[in-house]
This record gives C-alpha cells, sequence and structure tokens, in this order.
C-alpha cells in the first residue's frame, strides 16, 4: 500500500509538470500558420516506420549511426519493461508471476536485456564522444551527457531492480534474465537482505529517474524524443526541393509576402525546431559551415525557437495588433541577414538530417519579405533581377541574341518544325532547353555546341526554341523574389504548351529542376532529361562512336548538388565517362549525396562573397589534392566556379570540362581517325585522286574545274 501510494504521488506530480510544461509548447502550434500536411496518410506512415522506427538515414555515419540505433531501439523494447515497473508498485507478484512463470515474460524479460546491453554500449560511445580531448561535432554538450548518464542509470537500475526478483523468489535457472544475472552476481554476495535494500532502492531510483527524464525532454534538445516520430510522420511530400507557390494578389491593399516575424511562422517550420536534436549532421557538409559563414542551421533552428519563446504570450494569447508588433526575425539580436543570404540551398542539411527538418523553404521565406516588402538587396543582385525582367536573362544581354551560339551549326527552331506541313503535331522532337548560361556565357556556350555535336551525330531529332526560350527564373525564386519567378515561370509554361513540347532536355541541372518540379504549380506538365541520362542512353544504345585511339587522362568528377542530391542522378555522369576510352574516372573523398557545393546555388552566383573563405575556392583545394588532368563537371555553374577556383588555388593548367565536352572531343577524334582511312580508300578507287598533268591541262583549257 505505501508503494502504491507513493508511486501514486509521484505519477500525479510528474504528469502535471508535464502537463504544465507541453501546453504552451503545443498550444503555440494551433496559433500558427497553417500548413496542409494530413495528406497521403499511408505514404506518412511509411515514412514513420523507415525513417523514425527504422532509423533509415542514421548508418549514413555508420559509427555514430549504430550507435544511436542501439539507443533508440532498447529505449523501444525496455519501454514495456518501465510500465510493468510502474504496474509493479500496484501488483508486484503479477508482474513478477509474468517475468518468472510465463514463456511470453521470459522470452520479453532475455530481449529487454540483450538490448540493454546495446544500450549501454550506445550511450558508452555517446558519453566518450563528448567527454574526449577533441570532441565530435555534436560538442561538448552538457545536457547531453546529463542525459547519457541518466539513460545508463536506467539501464543499470533496471538490471539491479530485477536482480531483486530473482533472489527474492530463489530463481536459480537466470539463463532467461542474462543482465539481472551479471547484478544479482553482483550484490548477492552481499547477503540477502542487502542485496534485496539495494535492489528496493535501484527500483524507485528507476522509475524516479524515468519520470525526471520525461519532464526534462521539453526543457532542451532532447524534445525531439517527443516530437521527432511526428515530425517524420508530417514530412513534406511534394517534390523534393520544390519552393510553396505563393499567391500574389496586385490588387491588395495592404500585401504581406514572405516571413517577417513569428507570427508568419507555420506551425511544421516551429515543430521543426522543437525537433532538431543539435547532432550537428546538418553542419557536416554545409558549404557554409565549412568556408565560415554566418549560417549554421543548428543555429539557426535554435535562434527561431529562441525567438518563439521569446514570443510566446503573443503567439498565444495576443492579437492581430500585437502579432504585427512582434520583432522582425531578421533583426539584431535574433537572426542577422547575413545569415539567410549565405545559404545556397544545396540541399545538403536536409539530406543528413535524421528528422526530416526543413531549412530551405523558410530561408527562402525570409529572404522574400526582404526583397518584395523591404527592397533589401544587395546590388548584383538587383542587376540580375533587372536582366530577368528586361531580357529574360540574369547577364542582362539582349534577348534577341540569345540563339547566337547556334549561327552557322544548322539548329532546328521549334516554330520552324510548326511551320512544317508534313510535322504532326502529335509527335513535336525533342525540346533541348538550352538555358541562359549555355546561350550568353560564352564558356558555356562551348558545352551547348558540344551537345549539339552529340545530337546530330546520333540521329536525334531536335528543336530550340530560340529567341522564344527565357529563364527559367530558378535564381529569382529561390533569392527570393518571387513575383518575377511567377512572371518569368508562366510565360514560358504558356510557349512550351503552346508547342506541345513533351520531353525537354536541359545541360542546366537548376532548369532541369524547375522545370521537372515547379512548372506544374504553373499546369506545365513535361519529361525532363538531364544530358547526362541522354548520352548514357545513346552511349549504350551504340549510336557515338568514341575515339579508341585517345591518350591516357585522369578525371576527377564534381557532383552538382541540384543533379544529385535534388534529382539523385548519380550513375550516368560516372557511366559516361567510364565509357570514354582512356579515361580514368577518380572519385573526390566528397561524392555523391555527400558533395560539398560549388557555391552558385541559392542565387549566390550573382552575389559576392565577403565573408569567409569563398566556398569554390574550397572544393577546388579538394579537386586539385587528387591531381587529375581534368575536372569533369555536369552543371554550367559548377562549371564556371569551380574553373575559376582552380585557377585560385594555383591549378589553372587542370583543365575544367563538362560531361558533353569530353565526349564531343571524343567523337571528333573518333572521325580524325577515321577520315585518313576513308581518303586513303577513295584513292585506291581513284575517287577523288589528282588527275595526270597532261589532263589537267586539257581540262582547264576547256574550262573544267
Amino acid at each position: 500500500m505505501v508503494g502504491a501510494i507513493a508511486m501514486t504521488l509521484m505519477l500525479l506530480a510528474s504528469l502535471s509538470c508535464f502537463t504544465w510544461l507541453m501546453i504552451p509548447r503545443m498550444k503555440v502550434l494551433l496559433n500558427l500558420q497553417p500548413e496542409a500536411r494530413f495528406d497521403q496518410v499511408g505514404e506518412r506512415i511509411k515514412s514513420v516506420i523507415k525513417f523514425a522506427i527504422g532509423q533509415w538515414r542514421m548508418p549514413r555515419e555508420p559509427i555514430a549511426g549504430i550507435a544511436h540505433i542501439m539507443i533508440f531501439s532498447g529505449f523501444m523494447v525496455v519501454a514495456l519493461g518501465t510500465i510493468l515497473h510502474i504496474a509493479h508498485a500496484y501488483a508486484g507478484e503479477l508482474v513478477d508471476s509474468f517475468y518468472l512463470n510465463t514463456i511470453p515474460g521470459k522470452l520479453y524479460a532475455f530481449i529487454k536485456d540483450i538490448f540493454e546491453f546495446l544500450v549501454i554500449f550506445g550511450v558508452t560511445y555517446g558519453i566518450w564522444r563528448r567527454l574526449k580531448p577533441k570532441p565530435s561535432r555534436v560538442g561538448r554538450s552538457a545536457e547531453g551527457v546529463f542525459v547519457l548518464f541518466m539513460i545508463m542509470t536506467l539501464m543499470l537500475t533496471d538490471f539491479i531492480a530485477f536482480a531483486g526478483v530473482l533472489i527474492e523468489y530463489k530463481v536459480t535457472n537466470t539463463a532467461w534474465y542474462p543482465g539481472a544475472a551479471l547484478a544479482k552476481a553482483v550484490i548477492e554476495p552481499l547477503g540477502e537482505e542487502v542485496a534485496l535494500i539495494i535492489a528496493a532502492g535501484a527500483y524507485w531510483i528507476h522509475c524516479f529517474a524515468v519520470l525526471l527524464f520525461l519532464n526534462f525532454l521539453p526543457l532542451g534538445k532532447h524534445f525531439h524524443v517527443i516530437t521527432g516520430i511526428p515530425n517524420v510522420f508530417f514530412r513534406d511530400l511534394n517534390p523534393y526541393g520544390q519552393v510553396p507557390k505563393m499567391e500574389i494578389d496586385l490588387e491588395d491593399e495592404d500585401p504581406s509576402f514572405g516571413m517577417r516575424s513569428t507570427a508568419d511562422l507555420s506551425w511544421k517550420m516551429v515543430l521543426d525546431t522543437y525537433s532538431c536534436t543539435e547532432c550537428g549532421r546538418c553542419t557536416v557538409y554545409c558549404p557554409t559551415v565549412l568556408t565560415e559563414k554566418p549560417l549554421a542551421h543548428r543555429a539557426l533552428n535554435l535562434s527561431i525557437k529562441d525567438a518563439v519563446y521569446d514570443d510566446l504570450e503573443v503567439l498565444t494569447t495576443g492579437e492581430d495588433e500585437q502579432r504585427a508588433e512582434l520583432p522582425d526575425l531578421v533583426s539584431e539580436g535574433r537572426i542577422s541577414a547575413e545569415t539567410i543570404w549565405a545559404c545556397t540551398t544545396c540541399g545538403s542539411c536536409e539530406q543528413e538530417c535524421p528528422v526530416f527538418i526543413e531549412n530551405v523553404p523558410r530561408i527562402i521565406q525570409m529572404r522574400q519579405h526582404k526583397v518584395m516588402m523591404e527592397g533589401d538587396i544587395s546590388p548584383e543582385l538587383q542587376r540580375a533581377f533587372q536582366g530577368m525582367e528586361n531580357n529574360s536573362n540574369p547577364w542582362g544581354i539582349g534577348f534577341d541574341k540569345r540563339d547566337e551560339w547556334a549561327e552557322g551549326l544548322e539548329v532546328p527552331r521549334l516554330a520552324d518544325w510548326t511551320s512544317d506541313s508534313e510535322a504532326s503535331e502529335e509527335n513535336p522532337p525533342l525540346l533541348f532547353w538550352v538555358g541562359c548560361a549555355g546561350s550568353f556565357d560564352d564558356r558555356i556556350k562551348k558545352v551547348t555546341q558540344a551537345m549539339v555535336k552529340i545530337l546530330k551525330t546520333a540521329d536525334v531529332p531536335f528543336a530550340i526554341l530560340g529567341k522564344e526560350e527565357g529563364c527559367t527564373g530558378d535564381p529569382a525564386r529561390r533569392s527570393g523574389n518571387e513575383y518575377l519567378f511567377q512572371e518569368l515561370a508562366a510565360t514560358n509554361v504558356e510557349v512550351l504548351n503552346n508547342y506541345g513540347v513533351k520531353k525537354v532536355l536541359t545541360t542546366c541541372p537548376h532548369c532541369l529542376h524547375t522545370i521537372k518540379r515547379e512548372y506544374p504549380q504553373f499546369e506545365g506538365n513535361f519529361e525532363v532529361i538531364h544530358h547526362t541520362e541522354l548520352i548514357d542512353e545513346l552511349i549504350a544504345e551504340g549510336r557515338l562512336n568514341l575515339d579508341q585511339s585517345g591518350g591516357e587522362q585522369s578525371l576527377a568528377l564534381h557532383d552538382s548538388c541540384y543533379l544529385g542530391r535534388y534529382h539523385d542522378i548519380y550513375d550516368a555522369p560516372r557511366n559516361v565517362v567510364n565509357a570514354v576510352p582512356g579515361m580514368e574516372l577518380i572519385e573526390l573523398p566528397r561524392n555523391k549525396s555527400r558533395s560539398v557545393c560549388c557555391g552558385a546555388g541559392g542565387g549566390r552566383f550573382w552575389m559576392e562573397e565577403h565573408i569567409g573563405e569563398r566556398i569554390n575556392e574550397h572544393r577546388s583545394k579538394e579537386i586539385a589534392e587528387m591531381n587529375s588532368t581534368v575536372v569533369g563537371s555536369n552543371c554550367p555553374f559548377c562549371l564556371t566556379m569551380i574553373s575559376d577556383g582552380m585557377k585560385a588555388v594555383g591549378k589553372e593548367e587542370v583543365e575544367t570540362l563538362d560531361i558533353a565536352e569530353i565526349v564531343a572531343r571524343s567523337i571528333e577524334a573518333a572521325e580524325q581517325q577515321k577520315a585518313p582511312t576513308d581518303l586513303n580508300a577513295a584513292a585506291a578507287l581513284g575517287v577523288g585522286a589528282e588527275p595526270a598533268p597532261e589532263v589537267g591541262a586539257a581540262m582547264s583549257a576547256e574550262g573544267v574545274t
């Protein structure tokens, strides 16, 4: 009876305190901006099973990931044991009988003890990571160490508490209880009475620690224990990287665009901050962290959460007028402007996050407010906006020069194809979307021309839009100018739909992403293929004759973020490089999904880097260490950034080439190898041979050439 009363008082106090802590944190979610995250329930349940319960992303860092899986899985298994511990205060004999006299009870006890050993191993590793001389990315977190020691306490006290049961009931066959048997071997020599007192003390320490731990969770980063699984359930199921479409009403007398204050946060954004484990995975491959920029997504999560807690009263009970007076999120003491403008939108942070925190969308929304409401942007970005607005390209070059690169190449235009009376509107040719870089940048024009060479060699019917093509708007959308993006997108979609375009080829991953993932928001639904994918297909089909006598070269391949992380295209570029005779592929230490951004994404190509090391130079240093003869790229912006970076690090002699250029060169070399053979064969047949001198003179006299 005393035990039952004590447990009841502990439960009442603990649950009351927990409720008091949780209500304001949950209430604020109900008072923030709505967000539709209740669709596709089946898919969301699958996500929970795979990523939350199955810990699918954890082994991306094998040792730390496995240690976390040990701790998490142990907690899941031990949860029933914790419930039984609490029930023991009310029905001790019944609980003991379950463990000692039933097969399910014995089996659970055995599994529980094994998992508790795994938890102890994982916790030991976690403590070492935080306390070793040079701590890991998680840092010397006092909270983390405290929680790990508390978890260790729970496991050890569980062993000791059940050891008391084994001693009390004189259990000799302890094979089902390996952990408790070990504890029994330690305390039993002290005498039965002392051993039972120790076991009883361990029992109450265990129960008290569990309830204390429950109330500690909402106070720090371990809040993710409660919110992590719901956060995975509510993850974004839209096509990855798709920026939400903003509804723009030009007739609105009091417009508000983007995110100004905490009142503009959606409930999911705040749930993200609750779920941040502060593990630091988002920082490992983040280009801004690696180059000492102000942006670190872990710190940004904390800044947003702190701002929400500071504004909690107004957010939960305040009127609209009070919400309108809340301080700006991007302001002194909260989040600096340099922080939100540093992001390259490479997606590394989101791919590494085990609980699917969405970092990029909120940064873009903060940029939207700065751009569309305050006009607070850098001069160089303003020039890029003006260029897109006036000439539909960020360079600001006259739109009538968009297809000058094609002069003399006999490249068909889609307008010419539609004017052909024999053309079928049901089967338009492949549209080669050249893009702004491929049309206006002198270096990238060579990539465009190389792709034309490949298409013609393989007899692939294609056409371009020419002067009718416009900027996709990618740099505008990701740097916050949503209005300009929507204008560009709507115009392009109208042109493409009018021509009945079905399949689009592009050499630019940013164009690929925008047309494939974001134009459907404007009724533009097209099949989009990257040029490395098409080249891979053409080589596999034997439609490209590559040079078989070329010299040996080594190529270090840089993966584009928007091709790799955003579209999971890694194999095609590698297949192409491996198919080129004499070309040896060298993998960079940070490659594929762990590739480091070149620094151009998110509109950063049009902005200067004033803080820290230049991102392209940071990446180029790694490439330079490979001592390759060529750097391979599959994105026009990566090509430019890496080319500049290699020069900056003193590696001008290393050639930077697009995959298309490498293949086009091999095709041309094969043609040159074949040409002398063809001439020799012609000469043997008398075709193309020079006439005898006397015959030549007679022909000249007759005016014959």
